[in-house]
């Protein structure tokens, strides 16, 4: 099948997918004025802020922020792939979908990929019925019981045992008609060292599936029963199981995550089981590894904050220290779980129970906060070079505060904290600000202290009105391609659709707003979204995108004046005579400004 045949093909789909009639089968929603409105199902609400326009064929929720078309709604709700999503859709339509022509070697990789995922669904089948059906998963059994595992669980968790023979999986599936090297490529055999042959991955350990987020095994964590190393054995790197995108028990949390818009990360296996055998079902955990920029991406597809509850001992505090840190580059709301005595979840939930773990969770500190108590924990503050530690530390992490009243705070409250006189420590938050700043390259921009007018209320109403224009009138394209580059929108999610719709306009596609919205990240898609549920009645368009035009070159220009003052400022100090040219060209900036005020 042709590229050409499949975008036909896809454009049929969406054509015939009536976008209110399909999210109606999944949220209850009521007609007002143009549109169509309800409550989220992607984030906890109780006055609806989820809105279908069926003119347009958009959904945007004004409290998440998500959006996209019929395609993207369903591909969130079901947690399915675009393809997927277009096939459900053909299905509910009655189209058939056609056929691609398959090469040798694709049709040898697809056989490969379902042989793994068979050998695994397998395998764990083997290893469950070790577990609950044979005299080998005895011992197994009552660790469970004994953890407050019930039956439900180990079925809902689908846990089993594997026994301490070296061959016993390994023969099972070759009688079951499986290549020796689909089960080395699965994870679930080792070859020998010494001589020929293979043995067992796992042996005597009580058997943890791991899944994707569609309920198919990928891999396996094994804790060991008895005496032995490593105490925790996960599945290699396969081509289907990589550790840093997978998160466990996520298949079985999504719902919840989605629905109160939070998620809580923990880090072994057993503490999400016993969160969820109390109720508590938006638990995941990062399989005992670092906490990975991949697990942090996806879980920001389901859920607006993560408290993060790792053990309290010092390993597990540091773990926690690493994770925030990973995610606090993504803007993402942290907050953490503190547990007391030195527990990990798994222990307090059997010890407290579900109540306790209520009071502790309503407790989460900020990030801040956090590394506050930490540096403090770990420094004699009654002495001297405990106190500059403390500020040491800290100070760093001020640095990256974006709020000024917040930064304020902070630093009063360790002042009193250390008994130093607040001065002291806003000080030295200045010198370090100021080191981070002569740190900046000649040639580059300091962004986070340059006013960036482009994104100012003016300035987004004009970028969102010039889009919307645009798809409105295809007329106006042109017009607007000759006076306002690329260059100067400032919103990367708006920069990415205007150039879209550039690139469609000059290879003679129309810029179907539907249409094209699977070709944009997220965050284009959610931009798009918006800006088509919004008004665009306009008796003289001409002159509202010329002054759209006006105020978002303004905007370009005041930020190329301050990026000129702030590298002639910078040539000065290093005595560089290259400022004037950076002055007089910031000054032949200004004058610009002028006339066009």
């Amino acid at each position: 099948m042709k590229d050409n045949s499949l975008d036909d093909f896809i454009e049929n789909v969406r054509a015939q997918s009536d976008i209110v009639s399909v999210i109606a089968g999944y949220v209850s929603l009521h007609k007002r004025g143009k549109n169509f409105w309800g409550c989220c199902p992607f984030h906890h609400e109780k006055t609806p802020s989820f809105s279908v326009s069926p003119e347009k064929g958009f959904f945007y929720c004004f409290g998440c922020h998500t959006g996209g078309n019929v395609f993207n709604f369903v591909m969130k709700i079901e947690n399915i792939a675009f393809l997927e999503a277009v096939k459900l859709l053909a299905r509910r339509s009655n189209i058939p979908f056609p056929e691609k022509h398959k090469t040798p070697a694709e049709m040898a990789k697809e056989h490969e990929t379902a042989q793994l995922f068979k050998a695994l669904e397998l395998a764990k089948n083997f290893f469950q019925a070790c577990l609950v059906k044979t005299s080998f998963g005895t011992q197994a059994r009552n660790y469970l019981v004994k953890r407050g595992i019930s039956k439900d669980l180990m079925e809902k968790f689908q846990l089993g045992y594997a026994p301490p023979l070296w061959d016993k999986l390994l023969n099972a599936l070759t009688e079951r008609g499986f290549e020796i090297d689909t089960l080395a490529k699965a994870g679930l055999i080792v070859k020998r060292t010494s001589g020929d042959g293979y043995y067992d991955r796992f042996r005597d350990r009580i058997m943890y599936p791991i899944s994707d987020i569609r309920g198919r095994i990928i891999g396996f964590g094994g804790r060991v029963l008895n005496e032995g190393q490593p105490k925790y054995l996960n599945s290699p790197e396969t081509e289907i199981f990589n550790k840093r995108n997978t998160l466990y028990g996520l298949d079985k949390a999504y719902h919840s995550i989605r629905s109160l818009g939070n998620v809580i990360v923990v880090e072994g296996y057993m503490d999400v089981i016993s969160l969820h055998s109390v109720g508590i079902t938006n638990a995941v955990a990062s399989l005992g590894t670092a906490f990975s920029v991949e697990q942090a991406r996806t879980l920001r597809h389901y859920a607006q904050e993560i408290y993060f509850a790792y053990d309290s001992d010092a390993a597990g505090q540091n773990a926690t220290l690493r994770a925030l840190s990973t995610v606090r580059a993504m803007g993402i709301p942290i907050k953490v779980i503190t547990i007391p005595d030195g527990k990990d979840p798994d222990e307090f939930i059997r010890k407290h129970g579900r109540e306790s773990f209520d009071v502790i969770l309503k407790e989460a500190i900020s990030l801040l906060d956090f590394q506050l108590q930490f540096a403090l924990r770990n420094h004699d503050i009654s002495t001297l070079e405990g106190k500059v530690a403390v500020v040491s530390q800290v100070v760093p992490i001020l640095s990256d505060v974006d709020n000024a009243v917040e930064v304020n705070y902070y630093i009063t409250h360790l002042s009193k904290l250390l008994s130093i006189d607040e001065s002291a420590i806003l000080s030295e938050y200045r010198k370090y600000i100021n080191k981070k700043d002569k740190n900046v390259n000649i040639g580059q921009t300091n962004y986070n202290r340059i006013p960036k007018d482009g994104l100012n209320p003016a300035c987004t109403q004009a970028e969102r009105q010039i889009i919307r224009f645009m798809f409105d009138d295809i007329g106006l394209i042109p017009y607007v391609m000759a006076q306002l580059p690329i260059e100067e929108i400032y919103d990367s999610s708006r920069k990415e659709i205007i150039d879209l719709i550039y690139n469609e306009y000059n290879i003679g596609k129309s810029a179907d707003p539907s249409r094209i919205v699977h070709k944009l990240s997220d965050e284009g898609k959610n931009e798009l979204s918006l800006i088509m549920l919004l008004n665009s009645d306009c008796t003289d368009i001409t002159r509202v995108v010329d002054d759209c035009m006006k105020t978002i070159h303004l905007a370009h220009l005041h930020v190329l004046y301050e990026q000129h003052r702030l590298r002639a400022d910078e040539l000065e100090r290093m005595g560089d005579s290259d400022y004037l040219q950076e002055l007089a060209e910031s000054q032949r900036i200004k004058n610009e400004i002028k006339k066009l005020h």
